[in-house]
Formats: C-alpha cells, structure tokens, sequence
C-alpha cells in the first residue's frame, strides 16, 4: 500500500475514534454561575468525562407565579341549518308548483343544503393564555406568555428555560459549586462548605511539617565545644547557629 492511502486510512481510523469518545460523553447543563465557582482544575476533570452546556443566568429560573385566561372560542352552526332550511323551502315550493313529492328526495335536498351551508361555518378553537413570573438565576423577576390548545399550566416552584418556558431539570435551578463539586468531582458538600480548597488544606500541611521538624531540632541536645572551651550542653540548633562543633 502507498504512503497517501495509509495516511487517509489512518485520519480515518483516528476520526472515528474521537468521534465515538465525543458521542460516549454524556452532554450536561451547568449554570454559569455555578461554574465560575469552581477552579480551573475542577472544570477540567468535569470537560474530560462530559460535554458541559453552559446555561446563562437570564436563561432559565423558577415560576413564582402563574394566572391564565380561556380564549377559546366556539364553532358556529347557523350555515347549516340555513342551509338545510332554504333547501327544504326550495323543495317544498317546487312540489307545490306541481313537482312529485318524495319524502326520500327531502331529506337528501335538505343534507345536501346542510353542507353546502357548513361551508360558512367555523370550527371550534380551543386557546389558553398563561403568564408565568419567573425569578430568573440572576436574581431579577420577569413575566412570560405562553398562547397552548390545552387548558394545562406549570405549576409554581418548577425549573423552566425561558423565554420558551420549557421544563428544565429541576437541579439546574439548585445548582451551586458545592453540588458540582459533589456529583461530578467527588468531594462531599460537607467537606466543602465553608472549608479551605484541598489546595489549601495540603499547603498548610506542609507547613506543619516543616515548622514540627524544625522544633524537633531545637530539642535535640547535644555536646557543643567551640573553640578552646569546654563542651557545653546545647540543642543542635544553637550549635549550628554559633558554629561550634557537636560532639557524638
């Protein structure tokens, strides 16, 4: 096989890989807000196992408050029955003027004039009007209308996107960098609220450390003999401090 047609087999191969790594990935909605809690570390891990959907503040909140309005309106039937009244009149009249009555052939003019007149008929239209106050992420309350055939509304306290008012998952409205944190970084809400970063906790370790091991060497005693005088007890700091000599 030449160079070229490895090559294309190998983007190939390579593409449909990533491809199938990207589809495998679980796409999540995550409130902006929430993010900008976290660090840069912990949004990372996050994008490695799944496609985040940043959802604005403006873009979705609670309902707070709902009312509605019936518009429906009602079909007519007048056209029909005029209709069918004119045509029996027309029927009649005929008979009268010498015609041949049928009973059979009445009732068929009268159908007939029924849906000729029907024509002129409108149909019944059945239409709700909502308004929803929404308490927006970013704090602000705001209204929306919803126009729907059905005379079902949402109730108050669900997590809805606007300005289509559609139903959200209702965590998206409770999101906070805590539960972030919790459900895709493991790290218990407990441990993070109120509490230093592990960063944090793990700098002031070290810290610990190092300020322990040094008081552990100032307790150490040694014999310390600096210059021509005698040996004098001392910790192995002090003795390094005015260069003497520790003495085993």
């Amino acid at each position: 096989m030449s160079p070229e047609p490895r090559l294309i087999l190998y983007f190939t191969i390579l593409s449909l890989l990533l491809s199938a790594e990207v589809s495998a990935q679980q796409l999540i909605k995550i409130s902006q807000s929430a993010w900008l809690m976290l660090t840069p570390v912990e949004r990372e891990f996050i994008q490695k196992k799944h496609i985040v959907d940043l959802i604005e503040q403006d873009a979705f909140g609670t309902i707070i408050d709902n009312q509605g309005i019936n518009e429906s309106t009602s079909g007519t039937s007048s056209g029909a029955i005029l209709g069918s009244a004119v045509a029996n009149a027309a029927y009649v009249d005929n008979v009268i003027k010498g015609g041949n009555y049928s009973a059979i052939n009445q009732l068929a003019v009268g159908i007939l004039g029924a849906v000729l007149g029907s024509t002129l008929d409108s149909k019944p239209n059945p239409q709700y009007h909502f308004r929803y106050a929404v308490r927006l992420e970013s704090g602000s309350v705001k209204y929306f209308d919803e126009t729907k055939s059905d005379p079902f509304r949402h109730p108050v306290g669900v997590c809805v996107s606007v300005p289509s008012i559609s139903l959200l998952d209702q965590e998206l409205c409770t999101q906070t960098g805590a539960t972030l944190k919790a459900k895709y970084v493991n790290i218990p809400v407990a441990q993070t609220v109120g509490m230093p970063s592990v960063l944090a906790i793990s700098t002031n370790n070290e810290v610990e450390q190092k300020r322990t091991k040094n008081l552990d060497n100032s307790s150490i005693q040694v014999d310390c003999k600096l210059g021509d005088l005698a040996p004098v007890k001392t910790s192995a700091e002090k003795c390094e401090l005015v260069n003497g000599v520790k003495i085993q």
